[in-house]
């Protein structure tokens, strides 16, 4: 932990929470929209290169910080996209009339099937 450039004594510099905050938008803005339309898919990381930027800029946030808040940010994004399709696997979609839901709860892990007939 150290201090933020200003001298302040929160130990509170790292992470950034501006520009991790700022990258992941910039990730989702360009997975949403990187072959449909490249230029507002990129234009989420100029506002988010522009947010670290004045972070620095201000003395709020050594350059460090900034860095790998970004990358913290862009990473947690990329994880998402990863796995979002392993997520989202069903293997009786294409089957009518059967379900698998997942049960979660304080004490319980399992799963529900439901069949229609």
């Amino acid at each position: 932990m150290k201090a933020r450039p200003k001298g302040e004594e929160d130990l509170q510099s790292f992470p950034l929470g501006h520009a991790s905050f700022a990258f992941t938008n910039a990730g989702v803005l360009y997975q949403e929209f990187k072959d449909s339309s490249p230029y507002l898919a990129y234009s989420g990381y100029a506002f988010a290169t522009a947010t670290g930027g004045l972070r620095i800029a201000n003395n709020s946030h050594w350059f460090s910080d900034v860095i790998v808040s970004a990358g913290i940010g862009i990473l947690v994004t990329e994880l998402v996209y990863l796995f979002d399709p392993i997520i989202k696997w069903n293997p009786f979609k294409k089957v009518k009339g059967i379900n698998l839901y997942p049960k979660i709860d304080k004490n319980h892990y399992g799963v529900y099937f439901k069949k229609t007939f």
